[in-house]
């Protein structure tokens, strides 16, 4: 079976979530921005750990582009 993550659309319509929203009186307007604003930040994220595991791979073809300049 597998399993995936809930769209905000299906987190705010969830009976359960809904229901402790109400009890710590948390709108449905507030908790949107609040989870589209940890999507924003976990898309950071992955961009920038993307970005440096390619860093490596970056430096070795700057090194090789310089040395074939050389010759």
């Amino acid at each position: 079976m597998t399993q995936r993550d809930l769209t905000i659309t299906e987190v705010l319509k969830d009976p359960l979530i809904r229901q402790i929203m109400r009890a710590d009186r948390i709108s449905v307007t507030g908790m949107a921005a609040l989870l589209q604003d940890a999507a924003r930040r976990q898309r950071l994220a992955r961009k920038f750990t993307v970005s440096a595991d390619l860093a490596p791979i970056a430096s070795v073809a700057a090194q090789t582009m310089r040395q074939s300049d050389l010759r």
